[in-house]
């Protein structure tokens, strides 16, 4: 399962850097807020928990990580296309779209804290 996170967060990686290079090129910042969550959301928290789930092997059986990392993969990219939109001021497509990415998220991220709290003891 670490593999899978570590393996996408470098995926995200190379389209935030070229997102920020993008926008600094034609110095138009509207996408400000999708660039930080592909970096944040996609990058940083695919690869954190590809780490977490190497020193805890355990958190890699059943369905909870199974719904962390779908949650993240399927989530990101719409929540990310939302803000896009909005920063675009497209608002009417942009609002919905994020928030079903959000919501994608939060399940992901709900299963991820319960699997921690379940299978990480010291």
């Amino acid at each position: 399962m670490s593999a899978n996170f570590i393996k996408m967060a470098v995926v995200y990686f190379i389209i935030g850097v070229g997102l920020g290079l993008y926008m600094g090129a034609v110095e138009q910042f509207e996408l400000g807020h999708a660039h930080a969550h592909i970096n944040l959301l996609g990058w940083v928290s695919l690869a954190l928990s590809g780490l977490i789930y190497k020193a805890y092997p355990a958190l890699s059986h059943g369905k909870l990580s199974l719904v962390h990392f779908w949650g993240l993969i399927l989530g990101t990219p719409f929540l990310t296309a939302g803000m896009a939109l909005i920063g675009l001021e497209r608002f009417e497509i942009g609002v919905p779209i994020a928030m079903i990415g959000g919501l994608a998220v939060l399940v992901g991220v709900l299963a991820f804290v319960i699997n921690v709290f379940k299978h990480v003891s010291d």
